[in-house]
């Protein structure tokens, strides 16, 4: 197979291709993912990194990893994060009732109230408690490194019987990448975790019943 010459405007095309599809223009980690782009190394080659080929592209962002960009996205992400876990809450509210429902309960099985790891929801039900994080995700990637982080923070934090679920919220439908990572990954997780996203959180709680 003979390999592409990535001219500016076939990348622009592949840009603009990419910004119709996820309403933005792709990052580092969306480039290498991409079928209609040259990777980031071949940018790097090419055109001194992205940054540069932003420039060259004349985009309206050049990095989105410092500044005025990055502050924005974080506020942006964590008014999105508490507005997940308000409909996560109603949700349960209207299965389980508010008393049965404990938010941020300490991850601890001793309740140790002094320790930062918290659950977002630890619900009491039949047959068997359970608790729930909640969290948004750009794409696979950004979901496998949040879920990186969350496995040391839950290791061990359950009893017999009781469920985890990481409730994700996405734009897209990543279960297939989800079921491959799984399946490659190296370290089996445990088998009372589960990732779902708000259509399968929806049906797996019917599986429970209030206590009233």
């Amino acid at each position: 197979m003979f390999e592409i010459k990535w001219t500016l405007e076939k990348i622009r095309d592949g840009f603009e291709k990419f910004f119709e599809e996820y309403k933005r223009y792709p990052t580092a980690y969306d480039i290498d993912d991409s079928k209609y782009l040259p990777s980031s190394r071949q940018i790097q080659r090419s055109f001194g990194g992205l940054v540069s080929l932003r420039k060259k592209l004349g985009l309206p962002v050049e990095n989105y990893t410092t500044g005025k960009e990055r502050s924005e996205t974080a506020s942006d992400i964590n008014k999105r994060g508490r507005s997940y876990e308000y409909i996560t809450y109603e949700l349960l509210r209207n299965f389980f009732q508010e008393i049965f429902i404990h938010i941020e309960r300490p991850v601890n099985i001793n309740f140790n109230m002094n320790s930062k790891d918290r659950f977002d929801f630890y619900v009491y039900a039949k047959p068997n408690n359970f608790a729930i994080d909640v969290f948004g995700t750009q794409d696979i990637r950004h979901l496998i490194n949040t879920m990186n982080l969350k496995e040391k923070k839950y290791e061990k934090s359950l009893r017999e019987g009781e469920w985890l679920y990481f409730v994700y919220f996405s734009n897209f439908n990543l279960r297939d990448n989800i079921d491959i990572w799984l399946s490659r990954r190296g370290k089996t997780m445990p088998t009372n975790w589960k990732i779902l996203n708000w259509d399968d959180l929806k049906e797996e709680i019917k599986k429970y019943k209030s206590f009233y």
